[in-house]
């Protein structure tokens, strides 16, 4: 599937960009009909509510979640309305991994689009003023989607969130509008990309996936074993290759880095035990209280256990033969940049 460089402004004051998105908006929104897409209605809906503004998601790459949070199930039929006064129900909640790193790769993916300061607001969630350029040419911004800081992206799909899955650049290309790219293409402009120069630093973790074709996600491994050797940033604390601890949540957000793609499988998984646990106690009246601490490791993959493809092996396996978890600890048996993951 052939790629399409789309021209635009990136917006990030009022908004919360990660090491991983951010928002976009097409010089020319017609070029997004370019895109043939499973998710092009979601797309166009999310389009149409952020008035030309998309949120992006970033090829080949996983930041530290820094504002996450889990969405309440719908109760069986049986269980509709139900409650039993002593039985608590489980509250959603945001949750986020150690911040230093997940704002160090925030505040790179803004360097390479050219922001020289950021300043946050209260809580440190959202953007509230930022600086582009530097001297006399340096310009302020403090108002919404009037930071209109020049790039482009390469996009050939969107994700089940409707987000463009995009490289991004910053600046000037000489690249028409729309142009449409083939492999090889995308891979002579990888390198120059802030997807690269994320990983390339070592401030965020692998994420690939079946649409990634081989040769642009060889590049992006390179950067990750060289990373890994170097102990650049996440690499030279990452618990995950080394056993992450289960004993209590709140080390998964403020002890340990973790992939952020089990962080959140750990997430989803605590809170639907949770679920379940309480509806068991409505239809059984029996007194419930969350514990909000709890993991429950001995479930893990109750809940689901998709299959994964790995690269050196060239085959197929399941997650449980690569996660070995046990009720104390959690560790992945095989580097994060050989996993290809198949949705």
């Amino acid at each position: 599937m052939d790629y399409f460089l789309i021209k635009g402004s990136f917006h990030v004051v009022r908004y919360s960009p990660d090491g991983d998105s951010l928002m976009f908006e097409a010089d020319n929104a017609k070029n997004w009909d370019l895109i043939q897409s499973e998710f092009n209605a979601l797309f166009q809906e999310k389009l149409t509510t952020g008035n030309g503004s998309v949120q992006l998601r970033l090829q080949g790459v996983d930041a530290l979640e820094t504002h996450y949070s889990q969405m309440a199930t719908p109760p069986p039929a049986a269980l509709r309305g139900k409650t039993f006064s002593l039985a608590e129900a489980p509250k959603p909640g945001k949750f986020e991994q150690p911040e230093f790193y997940g704002k160090l790769a925030t505040g790179q993916l803004l360097r390479n689009l050219g922001v020289e300061t950021v300043t946050w607001g209260p809580g440190g969630a959202w953007i509230k003023e930022i600086t582009v350029g530097k001297g006399r040419s340096a310009k302020t911004y403090d108002a919404k989607n009037s930071d209109r800081i020049e790039g482009y992206i390469v996009v050939n799909d969107f994700d089940s969130k409707g987000r463009p899955i995009s490289w991004v650049f910053g600046g000037k290309t000489r690249s028409l509008d729309g142009t449409q790219l083939t492999d090889s293409k995308v891979l002579s402009l990888l390198k120059k990309s802030a997807n690269y120069q994320l990983i390339e630093t070592g401030l965020v973790y692998p994420y690939f996936f079946m649409t990634l074709s081989a040769a642009l996600r060889q590049p992006l491994s390179q950067a990750v074993v060289k990373a890994v050797q170097a102990k650049k940033n996440i690499w030279s604390t990452d618990s995950t290759l080394r056993g992450i601890p289960l004993k209590r949540l709140s080390q998964l957000t403020s002890d340990y880095l973790v992939l952020p793609y089990l962080f959140r499988r750990l997430i989803k998984h605590q809170f639907k035990c949770l679920e379940d646990d309480y509806r068991a106690a409505v239809e059984n009246k029996l007194a419930f209280k969350p514990d909000y601490e709890a993991l429950f490791p001995d479930r893990f993959f109750d809940d689901s256990n998709p299959y994964i493809f790995l690269v050196d092996e060239r085959d197929f396996q399941r997650l449980d033969k690569i996660v070995a978890i046990t009720n104390e600890k959690m560790q992945l048996k095989t580097h994060p940049g050989n996993i290809v993951f198949l949705s």
